[in-house]
């Protein structure tokens, strides 16, 4: 999802570049909560203590491949969360308009 894509998407281009940088980051941090939320609750207890360990690392394809590996369907889950995100921030950037 490029950046410029979503800017254009979300009617944000008359905003600063710096703006629209503030809120690319703000609206990145929020989605991956959203997609370490979904995440968490898909895995057991152990899976949980494990993934701490691993993210722990600071190591993002170490956290994807252990997410890929425990929970059936991950990469399909990321996407329908990133396209819910992008549904809800058009709506809500429609509505300030």
């Amino acid at each position: 999802m490029p950046k410029i894509n979503l800017i254009k998407e979300l009617g944000l281009e008359g905003l600063s570049e710096e703006r629209q940088m503030n809120l690319l980051t703000l609206m990145t941090e929020s989605l991956l909560k959203r997609i370490t939320i979904n995440a968490l609750e898909k895995l057991s207890e152990t899976e949980r203590k494990e993934f701490d360990k691993v993210r722990e690392t600071n190591d993002p394809d170490q956290v994807h491949e252990f997410l890929q590996s425990k929970i059936p369907g991950y990469d399909k889950m990321v996407k329908e969360t990133i396209e819910e995100f992008k549904e809800e921030m058009k709506e809500t950037a429609k509505n300030l308009q």
